[in-house]
């Protein structure tokens, strides 16, 4: 999420790519509705759709996916979206 959009999908396929068969990966995102946007460098931040990583794990077994809202400072929020998804074992 510090990452422009681009460099970030990047990064996330890569997670994929290295994740062995039957391996699992723990992935945590702010995604849009985050108001709180401090944090970030205005050209380099990039907010996930709402069910974007359900989406981009389609053919993994999606063990747990989350949403949650946590208060952030001045009447802002952070938006996360959290999701446990195994790798498909390989075929023989």
């Amino acid at each position: 999420m510090f990452f422009r959009r681009e460099t970030a999908l990047k990064l996330l396929t890569a997670i994929q790519e290295h994740v062995k068969p039957g391996g699992r990966a723990i992935v945590n995102v702010l995604i849009e509705g985050t108001t709180y946007l401090a944090m970030f460098d205005p050209d380099n931040y990039c907010l996930f759709r709402r069910n974007e990583l359900e989406e981009r794990f389609e053919d993994w077994t999606i063990l747990e996916s989350r949403t949650q809202t946590f208060p952030a400072p001045e009447d802002t929020r952070k938006d996360f979206s959290t999701l446990i998804a195994e790798k498909p074992s390989q075929k023989n």
